[in-house]
């Protein structure tokens, strides 16, 4: 049978998702004579102009050098994988759709049409994205397991429940109680709570469970002592171009929808 041909591709991104990928080291290598990898940014040459048979890709959509790279990427490949919050979210850069422009102007590229700036955005913003991978940066078994179900032919699974269910999984304290704004609670898992298993809350990286009753929660934190502004801010650091609607209208001041 032939192998099929595998691409690893970053665009605007730190690099951390490929990385995981490589610290998958004895998950790896069990799948390496099962795929040909034909580019990987940090072991072999990129070349966009290859067919793909899965073509999984980091990072986001920040300026026109991006944007031409995954539309050329979504056109050679038979299955796009978003890995990672950026890819999947737009993760922390995509929160200036939030913040005034005076706070990120001297960051801007605006004199070089090449490196001409875009509204940081996901990828399926400007393509079809046929699965995502979500995390920052997601856990090596995870991508391990998706890339072996999609070579059985599987659907590969997607994680509905919340990090609570794994952060007690792990005997880890409740760090609500510690009066931490952790959103733990609404937050999709899969992540094997890596972030609560060292104290550290939960910002939702992985974006919301489909249940998640965002009434519920809010007003637990308000009794907590949190402001209504402040748990927005949260969410919004990581996620904020992907909250549901039903959350924003929440927000909005209709409590009842």
């Amino acid at each position: 049978m032939t192998k099929p041909k595998v691409g690893f591709y970053g665009l605007t991104g730190c690099a951390g998702c490929q990385l995981s990928v490589l610290f998958s080291e004895d998950e790896i290598v069990s799948v390496l004579g099962l795929i040909d990898i034909v580019s990987f940014p940090f072991i072999r040459e990129k070349n966009i102009d290859q067919h793909f048979d899965i073509c999984i890709v980091e990072g986001l959509v920040a300026d026109k050098h991006d944007l031409e790279t995954l539309k050329k990427l979504r056109e050679n490949s038979s299955i796009l994988v978003a890995i990672g919050a950026c890819a999947h979210t737009g993760n922390v850069p995509a929160y200036r759709h939030y913040t005034l422009k005076e706070n990120y102007q001297h960051l801007l590229y605006e004199k070089k049409e090449g490196i001409q700036d875009i509204d940081p955005t996901p990828l399926d913003s400007w393509v079809k994205v046929d699965y995502t991978i979500p995390g920052c940066p997601p856990d090596k078994r995870e991508i391990m397991n998706f890339i072996k179900a999609l070579l059985l032919g599987k659907e590969p699974l997607t994680y509905s429940s919340p990090v609570c269910v794994e952060c007690r999984r792990n005997n880890n304290l409740c760090l609500l109680e510690e009066g931490k704004l952790c959103l733990g609670p609404i937050t999709r898992g899969g992540c094997n709570s890596v972030c609560t298993n060292g104290s550290f809350e939960c910002w939702g990286c992985r974006g919301q469970t489909d249940d998640a009753n965002i009434p519920a929660f809010v007003a637990l934190l308000q009794e907590k002592g949190f402001k209504r502004e402040e748990i927005l801010k949260r969410m919004r650091e990581f996620v904020g171009l992907k909250l549901p609607e039903s959350t924003m209208v929440f927000f909005n001041g209709n409590n009842n929808a």
